[in-house]
């Protein structure tokens, strides 16, 4: 395990996602790294669950985590913002039952993708830059405080591998082993969501919704180019969740409902454009590999047939 006395204080609290039980021979550089206690889900089922298994067949080195409350691990603690998720019942089924800054029970995706089922001898490090309440057009400042937009998560990512590759022998080794980390991606939500028809948003007046989705789409594929030229191969990237059926949008409305349509259908419309979209982006990225999530349906699923998971 990395030392206490290996971590350099930042703003952020950078978390490693390990997939092993072995010492590090690569300490990433910056954060207050905490370990992803050990858990009964698999990388495995999780990918089967996904239906990712017969997809992703590449072994990868690390795992760099972008995105927004999906999977923030506790970063927005360490920033002023409203949007943090650091009190109870947040946490109370991971590790102690304490709230980690993860706006879930317990776990996010991406600490699942990291751990490690039993058949995997190897350490896996990576870094989790994502940041609750932000998107990929936002400014990194809302009603709520303080984020970390998707090109900020990017400047930390190309602060993180330049101090790094100091740490290889020579660029060729750490080409190899930047090509061979995963970048898991989970972002969006919050531009089709808040961002486009939200407290003050003035955006819907502007464009429509399929328009906009266009726009969000055309600046994450500038992202994942940037995120390639830095040397970024392999991609791991969700469509957006059913956003309508979170409680952020159901609750406090007069009728109960499962989920709000026209939420739902923002979600619907950009994953429509994504889904097209990114097999061309791999196609002019030599050596690319862009593998799509179906958070969608996952979380229609859950909703729509809630006894098949507890």
């Amino acid at each position: 395990m990395i030392s206490s006395s290996s971590h350099t204080t930042c703003l952020l609290a950078l978390v490693i996602l390990f997939l092993g039980n072995y010492a590090a021979s690569i300490k990433i550089p910056m954060g207050d790294l905490s370990g992803v206690p050990p858990f009964n889900v698999t990388q495995k089922s999780l990918l089967k669950f996904l239906k990712l298994e017969d997809t992703i067949k590449f072994k990868v080195s690390a795992l760099y985590v972008f995105g927004d409350s999906t999977v923030d691990s506790g970063n927005n603690n360490f920033l002023i913002s409203q949007a943090k998720a650091n009190y109870i019942p947040y946490g109370i089924d991971f590790g102690d039952g304490k709230p980690t800054g993860r706006y879930t029970n317990g776990r996010t995706e991406a600490d699942f993708i990291g751990l490690s089922d039993k058949e995997n001898k190897t350490l896996r490090t990576g870094v989790n830059y994502g940041s609750g309440g932000c998107g990929i057009l936002s400014t990194g400042k809302n009603y709520l405080g303080t984020c970390l937009p998707f090109y900020k998560q990017i400047d930390y990512f190309e602060t993180t591998i330049n101090n790094l590759k100091k740490r290889f022998k020579s660029k060729k080794r750490f080409a190899h082993y930047l090509s061979k980390s995963l970048l898991f991606i989970d972002i969006g939500n919050i531009d089709m969501s808040s961002d486009y028809d939200g407290i003050g948003s003035t955006i819907n007046r502007t464009y429509t919704v399929p328009q906009y989705a266009q726009t969000v789409a055309k600046e994450f594929s500038k992202s994942l180019e940037r995120l390639y030229k830095l040397g970024a191969r392999k991609f791991l990237v969700n469509n957006l969740g059913a956003m309508g059926c979170i409680p952020a949008q159901v609750l406090g409305l007069k009728h109960k409902i499962l989920c709000v349509k026209t939420t739902n259908m923002h979600a619907v419309e950009y994953n429509k454009v994504l889904s097209k979209m990114l097999p061309k982006v791999q196609a002019s990225l030599l050596g690319s590999k862009i593998v799509i999530g179906d958070a969608y349906k996952v979380l229609m699923d859950a909703v729509t047939f809630p006894a098949l998971y507890g």
